[in-house]
């Protein structure tokens, strides 16, 4: 290892002398993890910032160890090296820069440790990543504002015009697309916004493939649950989707077809037959809280229309007719919804009987006219935001031709799963 230490320090001053000192590291790449025990005295000797370049392959040979005796160290290592690192060194050999990435965020998770990779990966996207492209650390770095629940970190990158793929230049691939799309739409069930959401699974679904994956399959399947919450109706699979994905995404999506159905059917009692059935499923794929907050919509939606129809009822009536299994269940529902604003109602306990108002907002004062003008320019400024997305994603030529054509005819139309 010393003769590998000499040949970073002498070769890492001028781009000519990094090239050469790239084509040494190629060759000899495979045999650093041989010296796995001697790597962290090489890279103590070599500051991050002017060997970079050096740096960066000895620390991606301890980082494709599948275990490590002090996994604070490699974590630590690989933070410092995103904060510090030369851009003009790692872009040299980008493939490793992207591993180093992934193998942060994967030993992170195992360790706990997410929270710490949130900012490191958004400064190596800032340092890598040309301005508007899509790369496979946007993925990571989702991942990781999953992983640590910290959502709103996710926003900036999400709610910005990431869309020139370029597999030569960031060797992304089907995997990372999928991914960025299904995380991005995670982190926006996280954060209860069920449109954004339900757009980000949509698009990871309508990717051109000839081949069903696991990440288009769960997207599919949380698809059909956000959009219930973000338009109050039944979905259909998205139109652009290929024929021969559709096929398998119904064939392998029983339990979510069905209460799709259920839910169309408006029937509250078929809906919870449903759910019983397949709670397990439900439970095993980690959908049910939305399972749960698509029942409750329901549930709210048949309330409401009750308030169309009558004006008085009582409580024990309004549990019967949505199949409660209590008064108890039926006031709990009516006082959130009094309290939300959802419904306009008043309970007499007592009695056991609600009584149905009118909406009280007379709807013509400055206030509220101000607010819904406010709420048109935010569906206006979204709806643009979707249309320009979409429009990007269907018509630009480097997604199209070098994504689709190229980089599916040459793996076979097939998404790798394995890390």
């Amino acid at each position: 290892m010393e003769k590998v230490l000499n040949i970073i320090l002498q070769y890492s001053d001028t781009k000519e002398e990094r090239k050469q000192l790239k084509n040494y590291l190629d060759k000899i790449d495979e045999q650093l993890t041989n010296f796995i025990g001697q790597l962290d005295l090489v890279m103590k000797q070599l500051p991050v910032t002017k060997y970079s370049l050096g740096y960066m392959y000895l620390l991606a040979a301890k980082a494709s160890l599948k275990r490590f005796q002090n996994p604070e160290l490699i974590l630590m290592q690989i933070q410092t090296f995103l904060l510090q690192c030369d851009p003009s060194q790692v872009s040299m050999s980008i493939g490793k820069f992207f591993f180093l990435c992934r193998r942060f965020v994967a030993i992170a998770i195992r360790e706990k440790f997410a929270h710490g990779t949130v900012y490191p990966l958004k400064i190596a996207i800032e340092k890598i990543g040309r301005s508007g492209e899509l790369t496979p650390t946007h993925a990571y770095f989702l991942q990781a504002c999953l992983a640590s629940q910290n959502f709103s970190a996710a926003l900036p990158i999400l709610e910005s015009d990431v869309f020139e793929i370029d597999t030569k230049h960031s060797g992304i691939k089907i995997k990372d697309v999928l991914l960025y799309f299904y995380y991005g739409g995670m982190i926006y069930t996280g954060l209860k916004k069920y449109d954004e959401a339900t757009y980000y699974f949509e698009l990871a679904v309508t990717i051109p493939a000839d081949t069903l994956s696991s990440i288009m399959l769960e997207a599919y399947r949380r698809y059909l649950l956000t959009s219930i919450l973000s338009t109050g109706k039944a979905p259909l699979i998205p139109q652009n989707t290929s024929m021969s994905i559709q096929g398998m995404l119904k064939k392998v999506s029983k339990p979510y077809e069905e209460f799709v159905e259920a839910f169309r059917s408006m029937d509250i009692e078929r809906v919870g037959i449903c759910i019983s059935t397949y709670m397990e499923v439900y439970e095993k794929d980690k959908t049910f809280g939305l399972i749960k907050l698509v029942r409750d919509n329901l549930v709210r939606r048949k309330i409401q229309r009750l308030t169309k129809t009558y004006i008085t009822l009582s409580l024990e009536y309004v549990s019967q007719q949505l199949n409660m299994n209590s008064t108890q269940e039926a006031e709990f529902y009516l006082l959130d919804m009094i309290e939300q604003g959802e419904v306009f109602a008043s309970i007499d306990q007592k009695e056991g009987q609600i009584s149905f108002h009118a909406d009280p907002e007379p709807y013509d004062s400055v206030r509220v006219s101000l607010e819904l003008n406010g709420k048109i320019q935010e569906v206006i400024g979204l709806a643009k935001n979707l249309d320009l997305l979409d429009e990007k994603i269907s018509t630009n030529s480097n997604f199209i031709h070098k994504m689709v054509i190229k980089e599916l005819q040459g793996g076979g139309n097939k998404t790798e799963e394995n890390d």
